[in-house]
């Protein structure tokens, strides 16, 4: 006897009880029966409720409840399956073969949070990632991450005057110097705002600032006054990514390198993330080579 039938005639798909059968139910004494019963398959079974990517409906207890699900990005009956399959950097840096696999992650894991930040795998800098229309690939500043701004958030009518990057160059606005990275995603931090100037001199520098010299002997306004809070809460300082400055020091984070700068009274720019060259001849050529990119703009200027 076929107990817990559903309905006469049901597939294993369609039954909700603990037994079907293909053959037609018979009556026999009052009671329903089929030959060849077997038993249901135990996982849960799918209802009609469209739950997104990354999830799928199942008759939970009787009721329809939308539960995260791997297995829905690759069912052949489900759209999650035929939705963008193709592979994906997400913002925790990790690559997902698919935007429903992510949204099945980010459900199991309860990381709302989490976004896509560009198509294709992973990379550590910006010289292999395809951004979409209206966006520069550009790296975090205090993880070195490559990911895909969007232009549109930088208005330059807010802050129209020319501005001086730490690379020496005179910019005709702080969104001209943030949207001109070089091939590996890095952009010239402010050195001071106005035209490049070679010394430091007085209100070359915010009240709030520092004239300091860079390794190539530029002046950089750089801050040492931060609230409190700012070391032990900000965002720049949550993520402990060792960062590698131009004076050879690996620091414990970027806001380390902040310090270090005010401890050592010189601006301090970043080499590289989670290590640092074996010796200082890297350091010492792209100090050179800045060195004569600079003297090549400013003949007049001489190094200290």
């Amino acid at each position: 006897m076929c107990y817990d039938l559903s309905e006469p005639d049901v597939n294993e798909e369609q039954c909700s009880g603990l037994y079907y059968s293909d053959d037609t139910l018979k009556q026999l004494d009052g009671y329903a029966y089929a030959e060849n019963c077997r038993e249901v398959n135990n996982t849960p079974k799918r209802c009609n409720v469209d739950c997104g990517l990354g999830q799928e409906c199942q008759v939970i207890d009787g009721e329809e409840m939308c539960v995260c699900s791997e297995e829905s990005c690759f069912s052949t009956d489900s759209s999650s399956s035929k939705y963008n399959q193709q592979p994906l950097c997400a913002s925790n840096n990790m690559t997902f073969s698919s935007q429903c696999l992510m949204e099945a992650w980010k459900c199991m894991k309860q990381q709302s949070g989490l976004y896509k930040k560009y198509d294709g795998e992973c990379q550590k800098d910006c010289r292999n990632v395809k951004c979409p229309r209206e966006t520069v690939c550009l790296l975090v500043k205090n993880t070195g991450e490559p990911f895909c701004y969007p232009k549109k958030h930088c208005n330059p009518t807010k802050d129209p005057e020319p501005v001086c990057g730490t690379n020496g160059i005179t910019y005709d606005n702080i969104c001209s110097m943030r949207l001109s990275p070089d091939a590996e995603g890095r952009t010239p931090e402010l050195a001071h705002k106005g035209p490049c100037e070679s010394k430091c001199r007085a209100n070359l520098c915010q009240s709030n600032e520092r004239c300091v010299y860079s390794l190539q002997s530029l002046p950089v306004c750089i801050r040492c006054q931060y609230p409190p809070r700012f070391f032990a809460h900000s965002g720049e300082c949550s993520q402990n990514i060792q960062t590698c400055g131009d004076d050879g020091h690996l620091y414990k984070n970027y806001c380390a390198l902040l310090r270090g700068q005010c401890e050592k009274n010189r601006y301090i720019h970043i080499i590289d993330y989670n290590t640092c060259p074996n010796n200082m001849n890297t350091m010492r050529k792209i100090f050179f080579r800045n060195k004569i990119n600079y003297i090549n703009r400013f003949p007049n200027f001489r190094m200290k």
